[in-house]
């Protein structure tokens, strides 16, 4: 949809890890902390399904990444 991650130092195909997109994590963070509600709605309910194919400590390690994540914008 556009060039915005051109030259970034971070990598939006990896949810974790130090080159991990925060944008990227934070995303999946989302889907897997409001599963159920987006899972209602047909309109999210394609994404929820790529959640849903994800290993438990995938989404673990996704969620304790995106915690860190945002544990940091309060020192910014």
């Amino acid at each position: 949809m556009s060039n915005y991650c051109a030259g970034c130092q971070y990598d939006p195909k990896q949810k974790t890890g130090e080159r991990a997109c925060p944008f990227t994590t934070l995303y999946w963070a989302f889907l897997i902390r409001h599963e159920a509600l987006l899972a209602a709605n047909p309109r999210t309910r394609l994404m929820v399904k790529h959640v849903a194919h994800m290993a438990a400590d995938e989404r673990l390690a996704i969620s304790t990444f995106a915690e860190q994540r945002l544990q940091q914008l309060a020192f910014l």
